[in-house]
């Protein structure tokens, strides 16, 4: 885990395939040919590593990474009405988490930047931003797959 990510993500084409060969049963989502893309999640930490894959119907979705000293009340119940309206939009979220005595919060909404509903969170969360250290919406698309040398 860097500084402010507790995380790393991409996504790829289901018919990709990867670095490494892990027996994932890919086949058992239910209507995997309605999904031509997944969201690869990572967190590593210390001696493991724990992996979530989520199949999408879009090749680019949005990840907002939050991280503070701050915590009360009125900042969990601010951080609720802004998740509310995207509640259906959530598509993998860290929780809440304390490290050294701050706070991170991450979530992967189904969404892209260029939408309606990214424009409304980043305004909200500017009305906010002196409670976070660091308030980070970014994209998360295609990996680019490294071409072999011969």
């Amino acid at each position: 885990m860097d500084k402010f990510n507790l995380t790393k993500a991409y996504v790829q084409r289901v018919n990709e395939s990867s670095k490494v060969n892990f027996k994932i049963p890919l086949l058992e989502i239910k209507e995997l040919e309605k999904y031509p893309f997944l969201l690869v999640i990572q967190s590593v930490i210390e001696n493991n590593i724990k992996i979530s894959i989520y199949p999408l119907k879009r090749e680019k979705i949005v990840k907002v990474s939050l991280s503070g000293f701050n915590l009360t009340n009125e900042i969990f119940e601010g951080l609720s009405k802004i998740f509310e309206g995207l509640s259906k939009k959530v598509i993998h979220t860290s929780g809440v988490i304390f490290i050294e005595k701050r706070l991170f919060y991450e979530c992967y909404l189904n969404i892209s930047m260029s939408e309606e509903k990214t424009k409304n969170l980043k305004a909200s969360f500017n009305k906010i931003k002196n409670i976070f250290e660091e308030i980070k919406i970014e994209e998360i698309g295609l990996k680019k797959i490294e071409k072999k040398q011969t």
